[in-house]
């Protein structure tokens, strides 16, 4: 990235046209920025990026006719730890995943304004500058952030693979076990279900919190986030669409960064499309759970991800592989899939059947409706290895090498004979 006190160095591959003025425009009305190069073709590209030397680079989706994904594995090979952005026609944009996957930070949908294009710039430059700092040997509070296992993001590229199952239930694992604060974010801003399947309603959401985000203290946060009868604490998305739409990265950075100062353990649920949210609550994070599915779509899509997550300069042992449904018939084989992701499974999580669903209409944790599925026992065997992961960064931080603060013997027991009680005062609510 550029210098402090230079301009950020962008080159863009794009036709001559009305979007190529733009891109002129907007980068010559802005000292903060300079158009170091104009390519037009994909002929002899990565000479002219390695010429150009840029902070970011512009990708037209159509170059000369073609598809400029042909483009894209070359660029992201060649230039890593340089942020790609796609411009993408309107009727084409169900192929930003295919972007982003392919290790694109962000994109932009055409016709856009000098101001979107700024803005996504700018938003590029936060981003980038919060990965450096999280580097090894980098100044500042990022450094500290490997620190006690604090923020998980559970997270898959692709929908419907159990991620706000696995989410809830090891909130409330992480809850029982260890006896702290455990809260449970929900990071989709959109389309969010965390509220249906706890059965909770409650008044305020994060966009509560968005007006507040230069003074989040205890007090405010603890009037928005609600307690649920598990004895978690949860915060939801808004309901209204339009409020979710226009919740900014930076924003949503700090209700993570002041949820984990107030609360012991922060638990994420985010959407499965890649946008400057979903990153951001990776960043965020101390740990990033990469669940899938013994399928071949999940195992695709797993597998570009975790490559995304390294032009991300993500450490690798930040992405913690997990395995839901494990075990289903027909499913490939475990080995097969850890051969093809290069990557072991931190945890396997077993195939569920009916009290899985029937959990979910109920509004009930499946720790409770079904605590002695194999589902329940797996998933707090999963809280268990994260237990054990933190006790050992936390005995690595402890000055002289010092014991981490032990779990409370009785803590398991006390949690088995509640839940019961627990599971009907939920279902009655």
């Amino acid at each position: 990235m550029s210098q402090v006190g230079k301009p950020t160095k962008v080159i863009a591959f794009v036709e001559p046209g009305q979007v190529q003025q733009q891109i002129k425009t907007a980068l010559g009305s802005d000292q903060g920025f300079e158009l170091a190069a104009e390519l037009h073709s994909m002929e002899n590209a990565v000479q002219g990026v390695y010429a150009a030397a840029p902070d970011i680079v512009l990708v037209d989706d159509r170059l000369a006719g073609r598809s400029s994904l042909d483009l894209v594995d070359e660029l992201t090979l060649k230039f890593p730890d340089t942020p790609l952005v796609a411009l993408l026609d309107n009727e084409n944009s169900e192929h930003a995943q295919q972007y982003l996957l392919a290790g694109f930070r962000s994109f932009l949908i055409k016709p856009f304004t000098q101001v979107n294009l700024l803005s996504a710039l700018r938003r590029i430059q936060e981003l980038e500058a919060r990965r450096r700092a999280a580097q090894p040997g980098s100044d500042g509070r990022a450094l500290d952030r490997s620190s006690p296992l604090q923020v998980l993001t559970v997270y898959s590229p692709r929908g419907g693979v159990g991620c706000s199952t696995i989410a809830i239930n090891l909130a409330v694992a992480l809850h029982e076990l260890l006896e702290l604060r455990v809260l449970l974010m929900e990071g989709k801003m959109t389309f969010g279900h965390l509220g249906l399947m706890l059965n909770s309603r409650p008044q305020n959401t994060i966009a509560d919190l968005i007006p507040h985000v230069g003074a989040l203290d205890d007090g405010l946060l603890e009037e928005v986030v609600s307690e649920h009868a598990s004895g978690i604490h949860v915060l939801l998305s808004s309901p209204d669409l339009s409020v979710g739409q226009g919740i900014r990265p930076n924003d949503l950075y700090s209700v993570v960064q002041a949820l984990s100062r107030a609360f012991d353990m922060v638990v994420i649920d985010t959407a499965s499309h890649l946008d400057d949210n979903t990153v951001t609550l990776m960043d965020a994070a101390d740990r990033v759970l990469l669940i899938a599915t013994p399928d071949l779509a999940a195992l695709h899509d797993a597998s570009r991800f975790i490559q995304l997550s390294r032009s991300l300069d993500f450490p690798r042992n930040k992405i913690l592989a997990v395995l839901n449904r494990a075990g289903i018939k027909g499913g490939i084989k475990t080995r097969e899939i850890e051969a093809a992701l290069h990557q072991s499974f931190f945890a396997m999580v077993a195939e569920g059947d009916a009290r899985v669903i029937r959990s979910l209409n109920r509004g009930v944790p499946l720790l409770y409706g079904a605590s002695r599925s194999a589902v329940s026992k797996d998933i707090r065997a999963l809280a268990g290895q994260l237990s054990a992961l933190r006790q050992q960064m936390n005995a690595q931080r402890a000055p002289g090498g010092a014991s981490p603060a032990r779990l409370n013997p009785n803590g398991n027991e006390r949690a088995h004979s509640r839940r019961h009680a627990v599971a009907l005062k939920m279902v009655d609510r």
